[in-house]
């Protein structure tokens, strides 16, 4: 057993965090201080409530046996105590949550964490050595069907999107396999350039699944990011969109200026009128050991969480069963000096 504490305010933003919690996520209370809880830790849910929201709302303590989580090793279950915090007037003003989780034994559940990215490592050099030579390939069939379908513009659009796309994988294989690998080219984004980008090159695979795509991009500011990643990051979130969605439905890609805490953000949501996910399911995606997708792609919403971090946001994912998912990125918008 493992135990660990935090607070929370009314906005659910972290205002306590103890010595357990800063082993455990290399990150001190200085570095988390005034952020969403949710950012860091497993959302605690009563139902389909937050569960730190109704204790706040309620002032009532809450005791939460065996609640399923995924901890910072792999899955868990854990014993929650979420109790009220009050001012000198007895007004509530936050909460205190104490997790008492059962793991198992943590340096195994961590090992296991760790062996499908270490699967991912001994294989990718292979790989991206790999793909390079079919790349080419389809490179010279693209240049070859733009010139011979000049006149024809919907072909000349796709083309074009092809062969930058093409351009862009060449880029990263090299990369990749130098030891500049880990040098984003971080340039001024705009989101919605980015977002129609990959509604174009997707829209064919999803007219063949009578998935319908709905837009609404509002204005938003640029944010400093690294197209190629980010951009193959949402185009995760799609894919598993389309996946999840047998034939027909639909997928809105929605953009939006928000402040967050203070600071300006950019949001990205993608969501999907599929099946749902149990918060179990999401759970293991999100930090995923053995179970992987049909199709192999077991880490992509993992990845995706991965890169965004990486630019300093946060992804949020909310499900209902029958009533489809959604996901939501936050970018923050970072002024140049």
């Amino acid at each position: 057993m493992y135990r660990y504490t935090y607070a929370v305010d009314r906005e659910l933003n972290i205002c306590a965090w103890d010595k357990n919690l800063e082993k455990i996520q290399d990150k001190t209370l200085s570095d988390v201080r005034g952020l969403p809880y949710h950012q860091f830790l497993p959302r605690i849910f009563l139902g389909k409530k937050d569960a730190l929201v109704e204790v706040i709302r309620s002032g009532k303590p809450l005791q939460l046996k065996g609640y399923p989580v995924a901890c910072f090793f792999g899955s868990s279950v854990a014993d929650i105590t979420i109790l009220p915090v009050t001012d000198d007037n007895g007004a509530v003003i936050g909460a205190k949550v104490k997790t008492d989780a059962f793991p198992g034994c943590v340096l195994s559940q961590k090992l296991q964490w760790s062996q499908p990215l270490i699967d991912i490592g001994k294989i990718s050099t292979t790989l991206a050595h790999g793909v390079r030579n079919p790349l080419n390939a389809i490179k010279g069939a693209v240049v070859y069907l733009n010139d011979k379908y000049k006149s024809e513009p919907t072909i000349v659009e796709f083309t074009q999107i092809i062969e930058e796309e093409i351009t862009k994988l060449d880029t990263f294989i090299t990369k990749f396999l130098s030891t500049s690998f880990m040098d984003s080219e971080i340039t001024d984004l705009d989101v919605n350039v980015s977002l129609k980008k990959i509604v174009a090159i997707t829209q064919l695979q999803a007219q063949t699944k009578n998935i319908t795509y709905l837009t609404d991009f509002c204005a938003v500011p640029t944010v400093k990011a690294d197209a190629f990643q980010l951009e193959h990051a949402i185009l995760n979130v799609v894919n598993n969109a389309m996946e999840a969605m047998q034939s027909g439905g639909s997928i809105t890609f929605k953009t939006a200026a928000v402040c967050i805490n203070g600071g300006d953000h950019v949001l990205i949501e993608i969501s999907d009128s599929g099946p749902g996910m149990p918060n179990r399911t999401i759970d293991g995606m999100l930090y995923p050991l053995k179970e992987r997708g049909k199709a192999g792609r077991g880490f992509g919403l993992f990845i995706t969480r991965e890169v965004v971090q990486y630019h300093g946001g946060y992804m949020e994912i909310s499900s209902e069963k029958n009533a489809g998912t959604s996901v939501k990125i936050y970018l923050p918008v970072k002024k140049s000096t």
